[in-house]
């Protein structure tokens, strides 16, 4: 076999061995269920369809957890994380301000997804 052929084969090879890696490492990353929702919350990304689901769960439940209603505008402020501390001392759980998967999880069954939801919020199912 040439230096040539050698040299091309064990690129291949090695170029093989890089996509087997890719595969197995990012199959076990998706292992956490919705894991590659972002959370919500000051210091976050704060995607537009995920605050905008904050504000309609919050709104649903603001009966509940005696907050306000806030406006559906897909913005993160004081409003969206003041009824994100609401849901989470209603469902007793650490009061954080960020949408992280317990608290989805707590937002997603409380409306049972009415709203469609579960794509855009972290959660533990």
């Amino acid at each position: 076999m040439s230096n040539i052929s050698m040299r091309r084969r064990g690129a291949f090879l090695s170029a093989a061995a890089a996509l087997v890696t890719v595969g197995v490492l990012s199959g076990t990353a998706q292992a956490v269920p919705n894991s590659g929702s972002l959370y919500v919350g000051y210091g976050r990304s704060n995607a537009y369809a995920s605050v905008r689901c904050v504000q309609q769960i919050s709104n649903s439940l603001h009966y509940q957890t005696g907050y306000h209603t806030v406006a559906v505008d897909g913005s993160f402020g004081r409003d969206t994380y003041g009824a994100i501390l609401a849901v989470q001392k209603w469902a007793g759980l650490q009061q954080d301000g960020v949408v992280g998967p317990q608290t989805g999880n707590v937002m997603i069954e409380a409306t049972k997804d009415e709203y469609g939801c579960y794509p855009y919020l972290p959660t533990l199912r």
